[in-house]
C-alpha cells in the first residue's frame, strides 16, 4: 500500500512549517496588533448608548366599518414593503422637523436623523426606532420622540384625508332645498358627514406604541471583548499575509521539505547546530552528542546505498562555500573508522583547501607534490587517530590489518592534503594523474573520501565526480541560497557518477539528539 503523502499534504506541511519557522513574527504580531486595539478602544473610544422604541403598525379597519369603503393606506398583500415605506417616513423631514424643535439646544445643533435608525423586527408588523448617543437619557428622548411624533404626523396625514373627504359631502348638504332637507338623501349625507367627524376624533394612524425606549444602564459601544477578537483574526491574517512575503522574498533554504521537494535525492542525515568551543571534531570530542549520533546515522544510509554494486569511493561537495561539507567529510570518516572501516581522505579542493587546517595537518606534501610526480601516495598520507591509538602505526605499516587489529575495530583515518596551491587547479583535478590517486587510494583502504571544491566555485566537481563511484552533496539551512537548488538539480541530471544523496547541515535540534538539557545552537561548519 502506498502511504506516500499526497501533492495537497505535502504542500499544507510545508506551509504549516512555514509559518512555524515564522512563529515568533506571528505571536508578537497577534499580541501587539490585538493589545493596542484593544486597548485604544478602551482608552480613547467615547462611550455610546442605545436606546429603542417599538411602534406597531396595524389596520384598525374602522374606516371600512364605518364608511364601508377604505380610507387610508392599507398593507394589503404587501406588508413587507408596506412596513418598509413607513420605515422610510419617520425620519422624514416633516417628522425630523419636529423632533429637532422638540429637543431644541439638547441636540448642540446636530441633526437627529444621524442619531437614530429604523428597521422592521422579523415576522412581525412592528417599527423599532434605535437611537445612540453618549448621554444615555438623550438617546431614549430622541427614539421616543421619533416614535410620538411620527404617530402625530400619520394622525394628521389621516385626519387630511377625512377632512378632504368632508368636502364634497357638504357642499351637496348645502345646496338642498328645504324639502329635500326632509329626504332619505339628506339624512343619509349628513349621517355620513358625522361619522367621517367621528373618525377624525378616534383615529391614532393605526399605530400605537409597545414598548417606550428608556435609558440603557450599560454602553453599546466600544465593546472591548468584540473588538479584541476582531482584532485577533485581523492580527493573524496580517502575521500570515507577512510571514509568506517574507518567505516569497527569503533567498535562503529553511527547511529540508524546500529541499525534497525541488532535489530528487534522499536526505541522508540531518546535522543539528551544535555549540563547539573549540575546531575538534565533534564525534571526537563528544561522541554521545546530537552531532555525532547524526554521522552514525549518515554513516548506516550509506550502507544501505547501491547495494548490488561496491562503492570505494565518494565525493562530497556542496554548492556554495561553507556549508559543512569539510566538517561533513572529517567528521563522516572518524564514525567509519570507528565502524571498521580503513579511510583515506583525499583533499580535492585545489583552490582553496580547508583540510589541512581545519584537521590540524602539515600541508607541505599533498595531492599536487603526487600529480606532479614529486613524491608518492604513501609518502603524502598523515595519520589521523579515530581514537587514541599505539604510536606503532605509521605509514610504513598502513597496510598491517593484524597491528589495527589490536584496536579494538577501530581503525586510523589517513589524509592526502592538497599539498601546495598550484597555478592550474582546474586542469589538475581533471588529469588522469587525479584518478589514479584515487584508484590507488581505494586499493588501500575500504573507502575513499574526496573533499571537493563547491559547485559554485569552479567545475572542478564535475571532473572530480567522473572518478568516484559516489557523490554526497551538503547543504547548510539558513544559508544556502535557494537557487543553488537548481544548481544541484543539473549537477544530478549531468554528472557521470551516481549522487548518493543530500546532507543537510545547520538543522534544527530533534529530540533523538538532545541529551539532559543541554542545548545546541552554533557549529563551525566548513
Amino acid at each position: 500500500m502506498d502511504i506516500t503523502p499526497s501533492r495537497g499534504v505535502k504542500e499544507f506541511r510545508e506551509q504549516v512549517g512555514v509559518i512555524w519557522r515564522h512563529k515568533w513574527l506571528v505571536l508578537l504580531s497577534v499580541v501587539i496588533i490585538t493589545t493596542v486595539a484593544t486597548g485604544a478602544t478602551i482608552l480613547f473610544s467615547t462611550k455610546q448608548y442605545q436606546s429603542s422604541t417599538e411602534i406597531l403598525q396595524q389596520d384598525s379597519g374602522l374606516d371600512r366599518a364605518l364608511m364601508g369603503s377604505q380610507m387610508f393606506q392599507n398593507p394589503g398583500d404587501q406588508p413587507e414593503r408596506y412596513l418598509a415605506t413607513a420605515a422610510e417616513l419617520v425620519v422624514s423631514q416633516p417628522v425630523n422637523t419636529t423632533v429637532s424643535k422638540a429637543l431644541g439646544n439638547r441636540l448642540a445643533g446636530r441633526d437627529p436623523a444621524s442619531m437614530v435608525s429604523v428597521s422592521v423586527v422579523s415576522q412581525a408588523d412592528i417599527l423599532k426606532i434605535t437611537a445612540t448617543d453618549h448621554d444615555p437619557q438623550l438617546a431614549s428622548d430622541v427614539a421616543n420622540s421619533y416614535a410620538n411624533n411620527y404617530i402625530a404626523w400619520r394622525q394628521q396625514t389621516d385626519n387630511s384625508i377625512l377632512q378632504q373627504a368632508e368636502v364634497p359631502i357638504q357642499a351637496q348638504l348645502s345646496n338642498m332645498t328645504p324639502d329635500q332637507q326632509q329626504g332619505s338623501t339628506y339624512n343619509s349625507l349628513n349621517n355620513k358627514l358625522q361619522t367621517l367627524k367621528m373618525l377624525q376624533t378616534i383615529q391614532t394612524g393605526n399605530l400605537q406604541i409597545v414598548n417606550k425606549a428608556v435609558p440603557a444602564a450599560s454602553p453599546s459601544s466600544p465593546r472591548p471583548m468584540r473588538i479584541g477578537l476582531l482584532a485577533f483574526f485581523s492580527s493573524l491574517i496580517f502575521a500570515f499575509g507577512a510571514v509568506f512575503t517574507v518567505e516569497m522574498t527569503d533567498k535562503r533554504i529553511r527547511s529540508s521539505d524546500e529541499i525534497t521537494s525541488r532535489v530528487d535525492k534522499p536526505i541522508l542525515a540531518s546535522i543539528p547546530f551544535l555549540r563547539s568551543a573549540d575546531r575538534e571534531l565533534e564525534t571526537l570530542s563528544n561522541p554521545a552528542g546530537p552531532a555525532s549520533e547524526a554521522y552514525r546515522i549518515l554513516k548506516t544510509n550509506l550502507s544501505y546505498m547501491e547495494p548490488d554494486n561496491e562503492i570505494k569511493s565518494i565525493m562530497i561537495s556542496s554548492s556554495e562555500p561553507n556549508d559543512g561539507k569539510s566538517t561533513t567529510i572529517a567528521n563522516l570518516a572518524v564514525t567509519l573508522a570507528r565502524g571498521g572501516k580503513k579511510i583515506i581522505v583525499i583533499e580535492g579542493d585545489l583552490r582553496r583547501p580547508t583540510l589541512a587546517d581545519y584537521l590540524d595537518l602539515s600541508n607541505s606534501i599533498g595531492v599536487t607534490n603526487v600529480i606532479s610526480g614529486i613524491s608518492n601516495l604513501r609518502e603524502s598520507l598523515q595519520m589521523i587517530e579515530a581514537r587514541e591509538l599505539s604510536n606503532q602505526i605509521t605509514n610504513d605499516n598502513f597496510d598491517n590489518d593484524q597491528l589495527f587489529a589490536q584496536l579494538n575495530g577501530t581503525k586510523p583515518i589517513y589524509c592526502v592534503t592538497s599539498g601546495p596551491i598550484p597555478p592550474n587547479p582546474g586542469e589538475m583535478v581533471a588529469s588522469e594523474k587525479m584518478s589514479a590517486i584515487i584508484d590507488e587510494a581505494a586499493g588501500h583502504a575500504d573507502l575513499v573520501l574526496v573533499d571537493a571544491p563547491p559547485l559554485l566555485a569552479a567545475a572542478d566537481a564535475t571532473s572530480i565526480a567522473s572518478k568516484v563511484d559516489g557523490a554526497i552533496l551538503v547543504v547548510k539551512l539558513n544559508s544556502t541560497a535557494k537557487k543553488s537548488l537548481n544548481v544541484i538539480d543539473d549537477f544530478i541530471s549531468t554528472v557521470p557518477c551516481k549522487v548518493l544523496g543530500v546532507v543537510v547541515t545547520n538543522a534544527p535540534g530533534f529530540n533523538s539528539y538532545k541529551k539532559g538539557n543541554g542545548y545546541y545552537d552554533v557549529y563551525n561548519y566548513r
